[in-house]
């Protein structure tokens, strides 16, 4: 920086100082900026301890002087539970002298019968640890938290306890309080809960069979189960009525049976019932799936877009039914876990689709043989316990293997799992990765490696992305972890680890921290356990698994690099990885943060324990860093000018670049490592009208007439520009897959055409874009669903997880079952056409969005058909649909105006739980104008409120069942039929679905 000043007194003798103290100013902050990049950096949330306080509690106790039992000058000191630990804190106002900041914490507790202490006459407690700051009405608070947790301790069984903080090095107390006592203080025990009661009636038969066979299962140490075992019960809960069901014992080790009333039971509702949502799920001791530890795994799966099982606690009765009499056993609070159907799949929002898992049956048949044989652990066979020969198993096999759509399914799920345990597809080949990467970052977060032993996987196959999903399953969550925990299978893939990097920031991360513990629904939770159990939320455990993550993904080593050789124009460093994640290498830079490198055309990766040779272009400007007072000529002196140096990285996957020094020699003579180029299957290369702008990242279909017979296959990171007057002729099965957006911006002159001019092309798929994608002016004719030999989609044209806006746009003489299908997307469709169509013309899935100044002419189901979503339209014509003209279900929503619907089957259907509200309606000559009615046990009735409507030349205006409703202009209609579902799907009205 050169500053130009006029030579007078104040230049001469002010100007310098105010520049030297502006130098020394500029000096300071960049020393600070400077220490944002080092691995000292304090101020990296990522370097800072991770501390869980439920702040609003604390608040109200503070405020409120709740459980205050001491104050002084110092400090004062509060008991309360936390999480169904006592707990005792430390609370400073305003400040902390150092004694106080340093000093470690003392509780000697003292026993009224202290004759089992094996250690002295009381329990001795010694913690050191960082406080937590709290302002509270604009007051400072520093909190010391203390649970008394101790093998040894029974809260009734404390008399009193010493407290105070002392030096371990003086062993010099600065601070102590004697005989405190909590008697008067602590909550009382509770007796009761608010769980819901579950009730089981079998006869005495039934119960004799079970009994039987846990015997059995108790002599030999192992539960092995068959379909025989299964017994007729009947399930009750509330005003649910007595439910047909199927019952026998669960699990595999005997833990689930051993106390004498808490047995583990997996039922199955009969007859396509439903209770609490599931037709089949599991009761079992709160013990085996650590209490309410496994509650909050699926509870953050489920929030967080993963799959995850239903899992609550209720009161069990268990009534066996004997000839003259009723023996009812109180089983007390039992654990509920989901079982693995389709109501889980659509619990979840998902399309249904298969579960797999791997077959567990050789290694329990050769555990059990071990135990009947008296051996050892040692004693296991690795061939019966390995992975690589456990079949591949599908759950509800019947169903899906008699089932044309679901075998093929399972065809594709089973060998994407097979080819990925035998090396030839990479774990982010075959599941979606960023579902996979966060849910093993939640397994890190709670401690759940059991989730992610070979035998516990469960796996969701979705057939609208065919990609494998993971289900949170018996994560046995709740422990301190000593390693990073990964999926099995997930090898040296780089796009999985930096998924999984990215993942563990964001769960460690602050504000996925406060959204994730809800402190008054966890501890009302604990207090409902512990109206029977005597159990806590060990809080430290999530503590330790946040700071001890935060550890691994930024350590305070990373690299260690030596120089290698280097001329005026380039460097070579000799670098190794000695962390456990892949390395990004970034460039060479200045101290301050300048940059002397070019930059990679490629990312450099060093995986971990890697060692490689990287070579840096210099900068033009690299010799201008290294000018001194001395040397006003730029110059690099070797060795000296290298401690001016650094090189910059990040592991992959984490945001927070790093800077370490290089050291100025060889470590040793090496050849290099040639880094590992992933292999694509992406094919912009292949079409002569397909060109790329690298810089920008931008795709261009470059307009004229054109003509494909292979997939266009495009990555993400891209945005795909179709020129006006574009127009594709796809053949021989030919899609577009894309997992950029696209942005198809036709005009009326020069409209975008998508067609198949001898009907054997197939259509659109953009999957995951993160930008909205726009199609104007587009034509879609004559196309099929994308599809392979083992995968199909529904729609000509899909949108997954992709935001869509279209307009002015027509889809015509589609081929497959959908003209348009989006899914789990929001989206605005304008001015289009749907016409011609071989099924339904739009099917929404999970969608958010509106439909407003289009047409339907001429469709072979349904015109507009949406589920879990929520709708808006307007200014709709449908015309002459074979099937419903406008159809929602399972918890939609649909509001709108000005719908005119001619000809067809029926005009608008609301069933399962979804709603509709509609003005200015007009139908005619159609067979049935309105029906509302349940079709699936899970959900409940549907409703419709419609005004200003106009029927004319109906079959019948509307069919509603009993419970659903229909309102024309505020008017209730009278219900015509109790059983609506039996007059649908063709049988009466409606175009057969069978």
């Amino acid at each position: 920086m050169k500053i130009h000043t006029r030579k007078t007194g104040f230049a001469k003798f002010i100007l310098p100082g105010i520049i030297l103290i502006l130098l020394v100013i500029f000096s300071l902050s960049q020393r600070s900026n400077d220490k944002h990049s080092k691995k000292n950096n304090k101020s990296n949330p990522i370097e800072t301890h991770s501390a869980l306080l439920d702040t609003k509690g604390i608040e109200e106790m503070i405020v409120e002087d709740i459980n205050l039992i001491h104050k002084d000058r110092e400090c004062s000191l509060y008991f309360n539970n936390s999480f169904g630990a006592p707990t005792l804190y430390y609370i400073y106002k305003d400040s902390l002298n150092a004694l106080q900041k340093t000093d470690r914490v003392y509780v000697h507790i003292h026993l009224k019968d202290n004759s089992k202490l094996e250690n002295g006459p009381f329990i001795n407690l010694g913690l050191n640890f960082e406080p937590v700051e709290l302002v509270i009405n604009e007051s400072k608070y520093y909190i010391f938290k203390i649970p008394f947790v101790n093998k040894d301790l029974e809260i009734n069984n404390l008399d009193y306890f010493n407290t105070g903080r002392y030096n371990s090095t003086t062993a010099k107390k600065s601070y102590q309080v004697n005989e405190l006592k909590i008697d008067k203080l602590f909550l009382k025990e509770i007796l009761n809960n608010n769980f819901k009661k579950l009730v089981i009636s079998l006869n005495k038969k039934a119960y004799t069979k079970i009994a039987d066979k846990r015997e059995e299962a108790l002599e030999v140490g192992i539960l092995s189960s068959e379909d025989s075992d299964l017994v007729k019960a009947e399930i009750s809960s509330g005003n649910s009525g007595n439910l047909k069901a199927e019952i026998r014992l669960k699990g595999d080790w005997t833990d689930h049976l051993i106390d004498p009333l808490k047995w583990s039971f997996r039922i199955k509702l009969e007859d396509d019932k439903t209770l609490f949502g599931m037709r089949k799920f599991s009761i079992q001791h709160p013990k085996v799936r650590n209490y309410v530890w496994e509650w909050l795994f699926n509870k953050t799966s489920k929030e967080n877009d993963l799959i995850g099982l239903r899992y609550d606690f209720l009161n069990v009765d268990l009534q066996v039914e004997g000839d003259d009499n009723v023996d009812l056993k109180n089983m007390g609070v039992m654990a509920i876990e989901e079982s693995f159907d389709k109501l889980l799949i659509e619990n979840n929002k998902r399309r249904e689709g298969i579960i797999i898992s791997f077959d567990e049956s050789f290694l329990w048949d050769d555990r059990k043989k071990t135990q009947k044989l008296k051996l050892s652990a040692d004693s296991y066979s690795k061939d019966l316990h390995s992975f690589m020969n456990a079949p591949i198993r599908v759950f509800n096999e019947n169903k899906v293997l008699t089932s044309p759509n679901l075998s093929k399914q399972f065809k594709t799920a089973k060998n994407l799992l097979n080819e990925l345990r035998n090396g030839n597809l990479k774990i982010s080949e075959a599941f979606d990765v960023d579902k996979l990467a966060f849910f093993v970052a939640i397994c890190n977060l709670y401690g759940g490696e059991h989730g992610l032993i070979w035998h516990n996987l469960r796996i969701y196959y979705n057939p609208i992305t065919s990609k494998l999903e993971p289900i949170s399953y018996d994560s046995d969550s709740g422990h301190k972890i000593g390693r990073i925990l990964n999926y099995p299978f997930h090898g040296k893939d780089t796009l999985y680890q930096q998924k999984l990097i990215e993942k563990l920031g964001i769960v460690t991360s602050d504000k996925f921290i406060q959204n994730l513990i809800n402190f008054k629904e966890l501890n009302s939770l604990i207090s409902n356990m512990n109206s029977e159990y005597n159990t806590s939320f060990d809080i430290s455990i999530l503590e330790h698994n946040i700071n001890f993550i935060k550890k691994q993904i930024y350590p305070s080593n990373t690299i260690v690099s030596y120089l290698y050789t280097h001329d005026s124009r380039q460097m070579f460093v000799d670098i190794e990885n000695i962390s456990g994640f892949p390395v990004v290498i970034n460039g060479l830079q200045t101290k301050k943060g300048k940059a002397l490198s070019k930059s990679f055309s490629d990312n450099i990766i060093i995986y971990p324990k890697e060692r490689r040779v990287v070579g840096f272009i210099l900068e033009d400007s690299f010799i201008n860093a290294f000018v001194s007072k001395k040397n006003k000529k730029g110059e690099f002196r070797y060795p000296k000018d290298l401690a001016k140096i650094d090189l910059n990285y990040n592991i992959l996957g984490s945001g927070y670049k790093r800077s370490d020094k290089i050291i100025p020699y060889t470590k040793e003579d090496t050849d290099f490592v040639n880094y590992y180029k992933e292999f694509s299957s992406f094919n912009l290369d292949s079409f002569n009208f397909i060109s790329l702008n690298k810089k920008d990242s931008i795709i261009y279909f470059n307009s004229g007439e054109h003509i494909t017979n292979k997939t266009i296959r495009i990555p993400s990171g891209y945005k795909v520009i179709v020129e006006k007057g574009f127009s594709l002729d796809l053949k021989d099965e030919a899609s577009l897959v894309s997992f950029s957006p696209i942005f198809c911006q036709g005009t009326k002159e020069f409209p975008i055409n998508f067609f198949s001019s001898d009907a054997t092309g197939c259509g659109i798929f953009i999957s995951n874009a993160k930008e909205k994608s726009i199609l104007t002016y587009c034509n879609f004719n004559n196309l099929s669903n994308p599809k392979s030999s083992e995968w199909s989609l529904s729609g000509s044209v899909n949108f997954n997880e992709s935001d869509v806006n279209v307009s002015n746009s027509v889809f015509e003489n589609n081929r497959s079952e959908d003209g348009l299908n989006i899914i789990r997307s929001e989206f605005h469709i304008d001015s289009s056409i749907f016409r011609n169509t071989m099924s339904d013309a739009f099917d929404g899935d999970f969608v958010k969005g509106s439909i407003v100044n289009s047409k339907f002419v001429n469709l072979g189901n349904d015109g507009i058909d949406v589920s879990g979503s929520n709708l808006k339209i307007s200014n709709i014509d449908i015309l002459e649909p074979s099937d419903k003209a406008i159809s929602i279900g399972e918890d939609s929503k649909l509001s709108g105006e000005k719908v005119r619907i001619t000809g067809g089957e029926i005009g608008v259907v609301s069933k399962d739980l979804s709603h509709i509200v509609l003005n200015d309606v007009t139908i005619s000559n159609t067979r049935l104008a309105f029906s509302c009615f349940q079709k699936k046990s899970e959900f409940g009735p549907g409703s419709i409120a419609v005004s200003d409507i106009e029927l004319l030349n109906n079959e019948l205006d509307y069919l509603i069942e009993k419970n659903s409703k229909l309102s024309i202009d505020k008017v209730f209609m009278e219900t015509k039929s109790a059983k609506v579902i039996e007059k649908m799907y063709g049988k009466e009205y409606g175009k057969s679905s069978r």
